[in-house]
Order: C-alpha cells, then structure tokens, then sequence
C-alpha cells in the first residue's frame, strides 16, 4: 500500500470539494479540511448538493482519506458551564457534518484548563468526550491531537490521552492525531534517532500503535521542549530534514497518513510534499 501524503487544503472559494480537487491538484493522497469556520461557533449542516458535490470530488480524485480539524474554540474542559456546553455542540455539530459528508476522522485540540486543577479539568474533558460520542454517528472517529503544552493546554503527554481512553472504556472511536511539532515543542525528543524510537515506543506501550490514526508533518520554529507551537516548513526548523524521513519510512507508522499544516499553503504546499516524498525509500 502507498504511503499516504497530503495537506491542509484552504477550503475558500469552493469549500470542501474544491479542497480535494486542489489537493490532488498538487499530489496530495489525502486531505484535511475546515468544514466551517475555525474562528467561529456558528456553523450548518451541509445541504444535498454539497454532499453530492463532495462525493463526486472523493470519486473523481480517487482521495478517500479525508479529515476534519474542528474549530479552535472547542475546549470541553473549559472551567465555564457557557464555553464547555458551546464546545461540546460545535464538536458533536462536526461529526455530524462529516458523516454527511464522508469524512470518517475529525481532529481535535480537545482541552485547555485555564486555572483548573488538572483532576477537575480532565473529570470536565472526559464527560465531555463522552456525551459527544454517544450522540454522534458511528462512522466518524475523534481524533485527539497532542499539542505543544502551551499555556494551559491538556495532551501534551500521551498519559493525558491514555487516561482518557481509560476513563472511556477504550472506545475504538477515540483515536490519536500527532502532530510532529507539538511531539517536539512538548519535549519528546523525535529529533534524535534515540528519542524517536523511545517516543514511537513509549506510545505503543502506553496506548498503541493501532490507535494512531493520523500525523501532522511540521517543522518547528521554536526550539525544542520550548511548549511553543509554531509551525515551519519542512526541513526548515528547529527539527531538521532527516527526523522527517522516519516518520515517512517507519513500517510501524505506515498506516498514519502524514499531513502538513505548514504556513504558505497556496505556494509552499507542493514544495513541501514534495520534500516529504524524496524521502520515501522504495
């Protein structure tokens, strides 16, 4: 099986059918996408033409790995009764328009605790998480993404995620998204060949290999175990070119499309996918 690549597709001008047509377009193998506005609460389900026009783009371009980013105002463990309640409509909202849509994988940054205690935020995340799965359709998974640790900011350890699917029974629909940036901005040293393995390890020992769905290829600005979460191109960073080519040939994450969120899309995109796959060893 190929290794799938592919990018953040900006969805202006088209929306989700011309994401994946663009996508392609630059050769990509899979693509992630905004259903509705990152910045915003207010979002609608997608009407029978944009369905339509979706499954036609899937069909055509042959892409049929395909992923949602949900907006970055969910926090479900926010101290506010407002907030979290707002959050958890707007993530339960996502899947429901991915499934319509087709896209079986939402990602999530899923909690922040913002001068909780760590127990009462995560008590606040898991119930949260809970309620949405158990109102959400079954062909669409959450994946929760690690993040850098800014701020107040929960999943910056795998222990955080593990203690989630404990707390919910390893539901199969909570799966992983790593972002290579957050690893290393959050102190898992995947610039290294030793702190690569231990971080590949660590989490099949911890949660699984299995449960790793996705993986966001970023470079980073800021140096590392920094908790600062700025992307650069690949290659350019704080992380190096070579790291890179682990993530890309390591048979144990093969089965994880590889994702760039880097900055520049509409001209640094093709460029970076195309750094991406010199790296793939035959």
């Amino acid at each position: 099986m190929a290794r799938l690549i592919g990018a953040h597709m900006p969805t202006s001008g088209g929306g989700v059918p011309k994401a994946i047509r663009d996508g392609a377009e630059i050769g990509c193998t899979a693509v992630q996408v905004f259903t509705s506005s990152p910045r915003q609460w207010a979002s609608k389900m997608p009407d029978a033409t944009l369905i339509a026009e979706t499954k036609k783009a899937i069909k055509d371009t042959g892409i049929d790995f395909l992923v949602s980013h949900d907006t970055y105002l969910v926090n479900l463990c926010a101290p506010t009764d407002d907030i979290r309640e707002k959050s958890i409509k707007t993530l339960t909202d996502e899947l429901a328009r991915c499934s319509q849509l087709g896209i079986p994988y939402v990602v999530s940054h899923m909690g922040s605790l913002q001068g909780q205690t760590f127990e009462d935020g995560m008590q606040k995340l898991v119930a949260a998480t809970a309620q949405i799965l158990d109102s959400t359709p079954k062909d669409v998974c959450l994946a929760m993404e690690t993040t850098a640790g800014q701020g107040s900011a929960l999943g910056y350890k795998f222990e955080h995620w593990a203690m989630v699917i404990d707390a919910l029974e390893a539901d199969p629909r909570l799966v992983i998204c790593w972002d290579t940036c957050h690893l290393f901005a959050a102190g898992y040293a995947v610039h290294e060949r030793e702190g690569f393995e231990a971080t590949v390890e660590g989490f099949h020992s911890l949660i699984g290999l299995e449960r790793l769905r996705i993986i966001h290829c970023n470079d980073s600005m800021k140096p590392f175990a920094s908790r600062l979460d700025r992307h650069e191109h690949i290659g350019d960073g704080q992380i190096g070119s070579e790291p890179f080519s682990w993530f890309v040939n390591d048979p144990r994450l093969a089965h994880a499309p590889l994702i760039l969120e880097t900055n520049e899309p509409e001209s640094m995109h093709r460029i970076n996918l195309d750094r991406l796959k010199s790296m793939l060893e035959n």
